[in-house]
């Protein structure tokens, strides 16, 4: 090859990536170029290499709009990044689908299954079914029953918490290990609920290891997929690095789990009495028409859908509680002094209390808008050519919502960084009818746990202040640790005192 030749083929090489990187739809959203493979993903990393959604921020802050536009590898991507644009993102029929990635089918038994990750006729039917015959178990509702099953965990771990039942897996030497104490309640509150049972009091190691599972398997993903879902290839050269392995393994200990499960409830099935969800799901398949979308596999991946973010999120969630009151001592007291007030120490605290106790409940309200566990919530899909904040959004963008940024902009929360539950009540000290934070999101693709998950917390964190006070081990100095990266944001494991009140 000549010279002038080789100089050609570089000229129109170079001219080729440039086209590639600066060329965007019309009227498409601000924001970074696209670079070969992985387009603007390599810019997201270069702006935080561990947390995506500050990747985002960073790029928001570069280009000067609250809707930045990018491409991930060849896919179009949207980032909301305040108020209005995430809660026209939540409302908007057209932009409620969910992609369809690598990532996505790996979890789901490499099909589209599940409730989670699907959209359309079969996510709503399905959608539907589950909401239906949970909430007849107690999930989404008040519920004695479900109650009355949360205070006896509760019992259980305050009863590790006074040495009544030694567990030196979580609890020696006056320290409890979070998030570990935490994880059995949770866990039982909603297996009951789908298959009957709950997992053994008497001995929690088998519940901490599926909630550990639970963790891995967010922490070797981020929300948009990250570079496994944009080369798919990476898992063959460098299954650890892409996290392929870690969130395999994780995935199929608890497919394991539940697939046991679903098995025994095969073995003894009666249409005459169905005991939980399970049942009813298999009742479904048993006295249905020809309807495929009710199978055994589809019921082990909705399964999967309600388990997964139970496993995890509510305990990060208390788990980052946790670490707000030791850094805010003051805060602890105040939840404290209006528990003795309204509850006293006879009892548990109720969810009859609850609207009693706007202090505590605008503490856990101010836990989770300054440590959002889904940062980025869901990615969503646009499932057909519309607009966002008056930009084009071609159909199959991937539309993300940053309630990270929303959540830290000043404009709505003055002194983001700044812990203070007051910002939830008025000048009478109740409780804002309103609540601004989107920690559960909004709309149609509302969380469908975020009345299990408020009451839960509410009934743990009240039940554990009433009894106990978290402090910093003597002789050592409070370590604010950064959450763990991932789908969902994960405090890394600490010892912390617990003095009984």
């Amino acid at each position: 090859m000549t010279p002038v030749l080789l100089l050609a083929v570089v000229l129109l090489l170079l001219l080729h990536l440039y086209r590639a990187a600066t060329t965007r739809p019309p009227n498409f959203p601000p924001g970074p170029p696209s670079l070969p493979v992985w387009g603007a993903y390599w810019l997201l990393l270069l702006g935080n290499y561990s947390y995506t959604h500050k990747g985002f921020a960073w790029l928001a802050r570069r280009y000067r709009t609250r809707v930045v536009g990018l491409y991930l590898g060849p896919y179009p991507a949207v980032v909301a990044c305040d108020g209005p644009s995430i809660r026209e993102t939540l409302s908007r029929p057209e932009l409620q689908g969910r992609l369809d990635t690598f990532v996505t089918r790996e979890r789901q038994l490499r099909r589209l299954l599940g409730v989670f990750f699907v959209d359309g006729p079969f996510w709503r039917a399905q959608r539907r079914f589950m909401l239906r015959h949970m909430r007849d178990q107690g999930f989404g509702r008040r519920s004695a029953r479900q109650e009355a099953l949360v205070a006896q965990e509760v019992g259980d771990i305050l009863e590790v918490l006074r040495g009544a039942r030694p567990d030196r897996d979580v609890f020696r030497d006056g320290r409890a290990y979070v998030p570990d104490v935490f994880c059995h309640v949770f866990l039982n509150a909603l297996w009951a609920m789908m298959f009957g049972d709950v997992f053994s009091r008497g001995d929690h190691a088998p519940s901490r290891r599926l909630v550990a599972m639970g963790f891995r398997f967010h922490r070797n993903t981020d929300p948009t997929g990250a570079a496994l879902s944009l080369t798919p290839w990476l898992r063959y050269l460098a299954p650890m690095a892409s996290g392929h392995a870690g969130m395999w393994d994780a995935n199929e200990y608890m497919l394991r789990e539940l697939r046991a499960a679903i098995d025994e409830h095969l073995a003894s099935f009666s249409s005459d009495h169905l005991r939980d969800f399970c049942d009813a799901f298999l009742g479904r398949m048993e006295h249905g028409d020809a309807d495929a979308s009710f199978s055994v596999e589809q019921l082990l991946i909705v399964a999967l859908d309600l388990l997964l973010p139970t496993l995890t999120t509510v305990t990060a969630t208390l788990s980052f509680a946790v670490q707000c009151l030791l850094r805010h001592p003051g805060v602890q007291a105040a939840v404290q002094a209006e528990l003795d007030a309204v509850v006293g120490r006879a009892r548990l605290p109720t969810l009859d209390d609850r609207a009693r106790l706007p202090y505590t409940e605008a503490t856990l309200r101010e836990v989770m808008r300054r440590r959002p566990i889904l940062p980025l919530g869901v990615a969503h899909r646009a499932t057909e050519d519309t607009q966002l904040a008056g930009y084009a959004i071609p159909k199959d963008t991937m539309v993300v919502t940053s309630l990270y940024s929303y959540h830290s902009d000043p404009d709505v929360f003055p002194e983001p960084r700044a812990f203070r539950p007051e910002r939830f009540l008025d000048a009478d000290g109740k409780l804002l009818k309103k609540d601004l934070t989107l920690p559960f999101g909004a709309g149609k693709r509302l969380c469908a746990g975020e009345t299990f998950s408020r009451h839960t917390m509410f009934l743990v964190f009240a039940g554990l202040l009433q009894n106990f006070s978290f402090v910093v081990p003597p002789g050592e100095k409070f370590s604010d640790t950064k959450p763990i990266p991932g789908l969902v944001l994960s405090p890394p494991e600490f010892w912390v005192k617990v003095e009984a009140r």
